[in-house]
């Protein structure tokens, strides 16, 4: 009999020891499969499926804010120089041997109606008349007579001020790298592109005029929020 409790006593005593030394190499085996589950957990986002990946990209797409486009514009007409040119001409045809015929400068006149100054999405162009015809190529280096807002590299008006003055500039210019550069040394080009220029800070490219026989400052507005370069 005490030898069946002593056997058993053992047996009891050998059952504690082995659960006490099983736990010491299960705990560390458990704390890995929980280290194993957290580190799953972070990164569940990694292993996406395709479909939420594509979700995602759609998402950011809608919270990106959209570019602003601005509504095309057509600067008004103006009278200013032409009345200006017109009244000169009438002065001046009244002085021997500096006098001036009218016609000239009523074909100028009427180019107030004709000539329209057109800012788009991308481009500034020059277009004829109400219904905005093409005004054909260029007159001094060929091709259209329409320049995107990315090729330019200056514009301004002359006299310099005289935007904001009643009578308003006689001029306007503007400079772009549009044009195939072999052509940028034709016509008032060759000055504005001398190496004299160029090192007082002139950036090349093709020079334009035409004169202002429109709105000045609804001119200048918008190549200011359109960004066109000026130096």
């Amino acid at each position: 009999m005490n030898t069946v409790i002593q056997i058993r006593t053992i047996a009891f005593v050998a059952l504690v020891v082995l659960a006490t030394e099983s736990s010491a190499f299960v705990s560390p085996l458990a704390k890995n499969i929980n280290n194993v589950s957290s580190l799953a957990k972070q990164q569940s986002p990694l292993r996406a499926s395709p479909f939420d990946q594509l979700a995602n990209i759609f998402n950011q797409l809608e919270k990106a804010p959209a570019k602003k486009v601005l509504p095309p514009v057509v600067i008004d007409p103006s009278f200013n120089l032409a009345g200006i040119f017109l009244t000169a001409g009438i002065l001046l045809d009244f002085i021997p041997y500096i006098q001036l015929t009218l016609g000239p400068l009523l074909t100028l006149l009427g180019q107030t109606f004709r000539i329209r100054f057109v800012f788009n999405e991308t481009d500034f162009e020059l277009r004829l008349g109400d219904s905005l015809d093409g005004s054909g190529d260029n007159i001094v280096v060929g091709g259209e007579n329409r320049w995107s807002y990315d090729s330019f590299v200056n514009w301004e008006f002359f006299p310099k001020g005289w935007v904001d003055t009643p009578q308003g500039p006689v001029l306007a210019y503007f400079k772009e790298t549009q044009t195939p550069s072999d052509k940028w040394d034709e016509g008032p080009g060759k000055s504005a592109n001398a190496p004299e220029a160029l090192a007082k800070g002139a950036v090349p490219g093709q020079v334009h005029f035409f004169p202002v026989l429109c709105d000045a400052k609804q001119l200048r507005a918008e190549f200011e929020k359109r960004n066109c370069a000026k130096l």
